[in-house]
């Protein structure tokens, strides 16, 4: 088993280090390889055959491979090429009486996992494999400190009733071993910083079934002989821990405390608890656990509520028993008090809604990863479904028309649809060739709409028909949404540059180098490519990127003022009286001034915020933010004064919400939409 190999073809070293490894593998003759994502830097063309480059011709064809974030991160084929150089993402095999199951919980164009929906696949999947132990192997590890999965819980809910003994992981870099839930999981070193991988072989004591693992390092050069090191043992015949859980737990707020209540197994002999670190994304947290007191088969406590906001949060439970192994469970709990938000209604549209959500009027149009698209009424302080539709995949936003007639949707299914905005019928359908991984922008040109939208690598501007007028080169690919002054059309692109084009042509203008980074990879990761371009009352160009937010001359490309921080994910509020509201993926909210880039203000406005950007209440001035953990803060945009208001769900967003009348309507991954007054 390795992970995180990293490879790229600018890095020389880093490739024989890979070929090192892969033929040491190859020698040792291994029934089959497990493979934990982080294939390669970015998931392009060239990294993955490099990586191919580096395997010996017998070994091909026993390497299983689950993508990790590094292959799905920047991935606007929608998994086309991961599929296209591996199988498929999710599946499973049995060898030697084990059933071993690859899952996928990577997003496309984010960081962070979920399992969403294909958790009921993955019970059907166990169902199936019945008494036969069964082990799992993803990129992120789960659970324990490990916030990089955001419904780690419902897994380990979904295969409590089955034999899945362990666990096999990469992502952080390093050996960690944990014993949870009747398993053992092991996340492993990274290949990419040196010539390791993990040796696994079974090991039979009498009637009992052990792995065991070793990581195994080569020496300076082929000349030394390498060593094997004790990592872990996983048993096959029952899992480690068993008998501290399963756990059933409680918990309810009084005033401001939690109180607990737990019954866990008959070996537990340590229960504690934690609030669930909502703040936390795709990172690693300690937060303190707080022990509980044993009364008899039960264990009781509490946990301090002062700082926690109205709204719905999770709270975690830990049963140790007196080997050190763990069994966790999550539940929710619910604190009621005044806010100046109060949710009306919910409704689930299916798979996960990535994109911002779009309006006219008092139309509002949502759309999911299961290519549901929905269009809402909203009036006071309800909704009324007006039409459902269902296309390919969504994963960014759609767009209205200027004339509010029609709804533009992107779907990974290679088309830009144009639906009726008042029935949901289609009134055109375009195939560009690739997936539609980007928000289409509409802009009215002499009267008439024009759509541009990314597609993979290529720009495409189309008429109100859905005729392509023209295609140019967007080198590398382009996440995020053009801008436009009416002449000229802005993008950002995946060689960290920001382009202009002429909006009736098509024809380049100029670019601009947005950052000095020195490989292919790193000019990516820094660069524009999932920027919503932004023109601003000055006639300069926005482009952000996750060090600056650079204005840019129109005509010419040339700078006019740069400002630090990670700007790229949200996108920027034009205040009335002429101030840009800006904010970081840190959660920070700065008033800009537009014409010198000088912050007026700066305040923390929620923890994290990523592809959520704020929206204006105009009956009340107030400026709204959902952080991605859920998180509803209202800005008073005169002053940067910050009131935390509510945590709205515990599923992360990275939607911008929008605002009709006194509805503020919010989308987020597990699917739902929600109206909530302010």
């Amino acid at each position: 088993m390795l992970t995180d190999t990293h490879a790229n073809d600018e890095e020389a070293d880093r490739m024989a280090n890979l070929r090192r490894v892969f033929a040491a593998v190859a020698a040792e003759d291994p029934q089959f390889v497990l493979h934990c994502g982080d294939i390669t830097d970015f998931g392009d063309d060239s990294g993955f055959e490099a990586y191919r480059a580096s395997i010996p011709a017998a070994l091909w064809d026993r390497i299983r491979h689950t993508p990790g974030n590094h292959e799905i991160r920047w991935d606007v084929t929608a998994r086309e090429r991961f599929r296209r150089w591996f199988g498929p993402t999710s599946y499973s095999f049995d060898v030697g009486g084990v059933h071993f199951l690859a899952l996928d919980p990577t997003q496309l164009l984010q960081e962070p996992g979920l399992f969403g929906d294909d958790l009921e696949t993955i019970r059907r999947d166990l169902e199936g494999a019945g008494a036969m132990p069964s082990i799992m192997f993803l990129h992120y590890p789960l659970s324990g400190r490990n916030h990089y999965v955001n419904d780690a819980d419902a897994l380990l809910r979904t295969i409590e009733p089955y034999p899945v003994r362990g666990i096999f992981a990469g992502h952080i870099h390093r050996n960690e071993v944990d014993r949870f839930n009747g398993l053992t999981q092991v996340a492993a070193i990274n290949t990419r910083s040196g010539p390791f991988y993990l040796r696994v072989t079974e090991r039979a004591d009498g009637l009992a079934r052990v792995l065991v693992v070793e990581q195994v390092t080569l020496g300076a050069s082929d000349a030394d002989a390498p060593t094997a090191d004790l990592l872990a043992e996983i048993p096959l015949n029952a899992g480690p821990g068993e008998t501290a859980g399963p756990v059933r737990a409680g918990a309810r707020i009084e005033h401001d405390r939690v109180a607990l209540s737990a019954i866990a197994g008959p070996g537990a002999v340590d229960v504690s608890a934690q609030l669930y670190a909502q703040e936390l994304f795709g990172a690693v947290g300690d937060r303190e656990w707080v022990p509980l007191n044993r009364t008899g088969g039960s264990w009781s406590g509490a946990l301090d509520a002062t700082a926690l906001p109205p709204g719905v949060h999770r709270i975690r439970f830990r049963a140790a028993d007196a080997s050190g192994a763990f069994w966790h469970e999550t539940v929710t709990v619910e604190r009621r008090g005044r806010s100046i938000s109060m949710p009306k209604w919910e409704l689930a549209l299916g798979g996960q809604i990535q994109g911002a959500l779009a309006a006219f009027g008092t139309t509002v149009v949502a759309a999911s990863t299961a290519g549901n698209v929905t269009a809402l009424r909203i009036t006071g302080a309800a909704r009324h479904v007006m039409w459902e539709r269902n296309l390919g995949a969504v994963h960014r936003a759609t767009a209205f028309t200027t004339d509010g007639s029609m709804v533009i949707v992107p779907s990974a299914d290679h088309t830009l649809t144009a639906l009726d905005a008042a029935r949901g019928t289609t009134r055109w359908r375009t195939d560009l060739s690739r997936p539609v991984m980007s928000t289409p922008a509409v802009f009215n040109v002499g009267g008439a709409d024009r759509v541009v939208v990314a597609a993979g690598d290529r720009l495409f501007c189309l008429d109100a028909r859905g005729a392509v007028l023209w295609e140019s080169e967007v080198p590398r690919l382009s996440a995020g949404r053009a801008g436009s002054d009416g002449s000229r059309v802005y993008v950002g692109a995946g060689d960290g540059r920001g382009y202009a084009y002429d909006l009736n042509t098509g024809a380049p203008l100029w670019s601009v180098l947005t950052n000095t980074r020195p490989d292919t990879y790193r000019q990516l990761i820094y660069g524009p490519w999932d920027d919503w371009i932004e023109v601003l009352p000055t006639g300069a160009v926005l482009f952000s990127t996750v060090t600056n937010a650079i204005a840019v001359d129109p005509v010419t490309g040339a700078e006019r003022w740069r400002l630090d921080g990670s700007y790229i994910y949200a996108p920027g509020v034009a205040l009335p009286d002429g101030g840009l509201l800006l904010t970081t993926e840190w959660g920070v909210v700065d008033l800009i001034d537009p014409a010198t880039g000088v912050r007026l203000w700066s305040a923390q406005a929620v923890p994290r915020a990523v592809n959520a950007g704020p929206v204006r209440d105009v009956r009340s001035g107030r400026v709204w933010l959902v952080g991605v953990g859920g998180q509803l803060t209202a800005i008073d945009p005169a002053t940067g004064d910050v009131t935390v208001d509510r945590q709205l769900f515990t599923a992360n967003t990275f939607s911008t919400p929008v605002i009709v009348g006194r509805q503020l309507i919010v989308g987020a991954q597990d699917g739902v939409i929600r109206g909530i007054t302010v």
